[in-house]
């Protein structure tokens, strides 16, 4: 463990600064979009955003996978497919905090000091996953906003645990998104 948190814990704070500025980017066009009253717009923003956010996990995992992949061909590190899962719960225990705090502390809302602590609970979620911020406030089920709903707290960090953990292994084997679909561009075609 202490191995783990001496090689990745760098990474995993980059990858919680990058949570953060992305978080205040989709807080402000959500409540852009809020003061407009436009709900398909918030929405879509918010899954711009989103995307956006996944995109710098998965530059930052890619990156931690292909520096990995030289320490095990050179026998220095062995191989753990799942370290990019590791390191993003790493980058999300913050998320997973609030998460926990707000599923404890929502049941007993009722009373005074327990709403104040769900509120609380509610800010700091909106500082740190503010990209999320249009969808589950505009989304309901059965008319309850998503984010008065515990668990999706705990739903969105799923993305991101998936995203860097595909991306650290397509690093690690040295595979780029972009190749997966096998485009060529047409100057490159001509050239073969």
């Amino acid at each position: 463990m202490k191995d783990f948190l001496h090689n990745y814990s760098y990474s995993a704070i980059k990858m919680f600064v990058n949570q953060f500025a992305i978080s205040i980017f989709g807080a402000m066009l959500s409540m852009a979009t809020t003061a407009a009253k436009n709900d398909t717009l918030a929405i879509i923003l918010s899954v711009i955003s989103i995307l956006f956010y996944l995109f710098l996990l998965y530059t930052c995992a890619w990156e931690i996978g292909a520096k990995d992949r030289i320490s095990v061909d050179i026998g220095k590190k062995k191989y753990r497919p799942h370290t990019g899962l590791l390191v993003s719960l790493l980058a999300n225990v913050s998320n997973f905090i609030i998460a926990l705090v707000f599923a404890i502390f929502k049941p007993l809302a009722q009373s005074e000091w327990a709403a104040n602590v769900c509120a609380i609970a509610s800010l700091a979620a909106t500082l740190l996953e503010g990209m999320y911020l249009g969808v589950i406030t505009t989304v309901s089920i059965g008319g309850v906003p998503l984010n008065a709903i515990a668990i999706t707290f705990f739903v969105i960090t799923i993305p991101a645990m998936i995203t860097s953990w595909i991306a650290y292994f397509l690093g690690f084997k040295n595979k780029k998104f972009t190749t997966l679909f096998n485009y060529q561009s047409p100057d490159k075609a001509k050239r073969k």
